[in-house]
């Protein structure tokens, strides 16, 4: 954690980064806590599903017009709100902050830097959301090819509505709006003119890869002068796949909508091709030593694998815990220990002690 700098992705990762930084920034406070008690692995895969459902059904069809407050301002209750409150219970109140509650430590490099993301409905733009100045995120570098009035693929959060008390926003909305699952989540509207409203951002960049290397092009001759390079550490739950197992249609109905699904079912496919290119490129590019070092979620049956939901089973939490024993995260973790020398050896041991427990716990719940 004392070398990591930047942390952005979307989705269901990011609640689990934001609570593992939380919990870091405690011990810096001299708290008393053990980031690897099993205790906060509970907490971050505790059940989100059932009261985002049965607010749905009780507050959102029924009884849409009660409100809750933040601060001065007032907002309605609805499942989103049901997804904070219990993502917020989950985790003990330990991310029911404002945004601005990170400003400090952030900008000491105290803590890491956590950039979310969103994506805006009314034109694709991102709307990215952090404690820092972020403007020179808000559109690609320029060349020679490009001309000098380009328009902007991005807004800074702070910047755009620094009218509107940006730094009130608490934590588990941002969180919530860089994971709004189309339907299972509402949008989140925003209060610009014209009111505009944003949902996952996953859409746009699902692996935080096109964030990470817009941050690292932006600051290149400082990471040249004061830097060794950098390691990129991805943690993520799928591979690209799916040869064996397309989207299949038969009926004049379905083929009438295949292009449709077809999109649908390769689309983060599509965006890993996209920044798989971006990544080679940049690294050609770039005058310093770049590593890319994976970490993710295979499962040893693939039928039975996690589903991607608010609600995990006994079965699937302990699939996943399985899953960081595989060799090749083992060796991914080898890897990155040798580039931060941080003892190789002893980390083997660690990781080795902590497979044959994880196993033999599994056998006996089995």
């Amino acid at each position: 954690m004392e070398k990591l700098f930047l942390i952005t992705g979307a989705s269901g990762g990011m609640v689990g980064a934001t609570y593992f930084r939380e919990l870091y920034r405690q011990k810096l406070l001299n708290n008393n806590i053990n980031l690897q008690d099993r205790k906060y692995l509970e907490d971050i895969s505790g059940d989100l599903l059932n009261a985002t459902f049965s607010s749905f059904v009780a507050r959102d069809l029924f009884a849409p017009e009660r409100s809750f407050s933040v601060g001065p301002y007032k907002y309605s209750r609805d499942r989103g709100y049901s997804f904070e409150t219990a993502l917020n219970q989950n985790t003990r109140g330990l991310l029911n902050k404002q945004l601005g509650d990170y400003a400090d430590d952030e900008a000491a490099a105290n803590i890491p830097l956590i950039l979310y993301h969103t994506v805006i409905t009314r034109d694709g733009k991102k709307m990215n959301i952090g404690t820092q100045p972020m403007r020179f995120m808000m559109r690609a570098p320029l060349d020679t090819s490009v001309t000098k009035n380009n328009i902007p693929d991005a807004l800074d959060f702070i910047s755009f509505f620094k009218q509107q008390d940006p730094y009130n926003l608490r934590v588990l909305t941002a969180l919530r709006m860089n994971a709004t699952f189309p339907v299972v989540l509402p949008n989140v509207w925003l209060p610009s003119e014209p009111v505009i409203n944003v949902m996952d951002g996953g859409l746009r960049d699902n692996y935080g890869i096109d964030n990470s290397l817009r941050f690292l092009t932006a600051m290149q001759t400082w990471i040249e002068q004061n830097t060794s390079g950098v390691l990129m550490i991805q943690v993520r739950d799928r591979t690209v796949g799916g040869w064996e197992a397309p989207y299949e249609s038969d009926g004049i109905t379905e083929n009438a909508v295949k292009p449709f699904f077809v999109l649908q079912n390769n689309w983060f496919k599509m965006m890993e091709y996209t920044h798989n290119d971006m990544i080679t490129y940049f690294t050609n590019a770039s005058g310093y030593p770049f590593y890319k070092i994976l970490l993710q979620y295979v499962s040893n049956n693939e039928e039975n694998k996690a589903a991607l939901n608010f609600h995990l089973t006994q079965r699937e939490k302990r699939d996943i815990a399985l899953s960081l024993k595989e060799k090749s995260n083992i060796d991914n973790l080898l890897k990155v220990a040798e580039l931060l020398n941080t003892g190789k050896k002893n980390i083997l041991s660690d990781v080795k002690n902590e497979h044959q427990k994880t196993a033999k716990q599994f056998v006996e719940n089995k």
